[in-house]
């Protein structure tokens, strides 16, 4: 399911960055739509690099938790 919504993610970015590239090849770029563009292109790229990090930690094998003993913990206190 997170494989479909970041190749969402990736699909709308790269349109995103198409209409940037239209805008700025025009004669007269609209600053206000290339801010608003320019603005949902970085929101579209935070929520891929969230997703990505979801998807590591689902990869991710579990690993142990280590408990300390008492003895570990008075020795390190010295």
């Amino acid at each position: 399911m997170h494989t479909q919504r970041f190749k969402a993610l990736l699909f709308r970015h790269g349109v995103i960055q198409q209409q940037i590239e239209e805008e700025q090849r025009g004669p007269r770029p609209d600053p206000i739509r290339l801010f608003r563009l320019k603005r949902l292109r970085l929101a579209l790229k935070d929520s891929m690099r969230k997703l990505a990090r979801a998807l590591e930690m689902e990869s991710r094998p579990a690993r142990p938790i280590l408990v300390a003993c008492e003895t570990d913990v008075k020795r390190r206190a010295r």
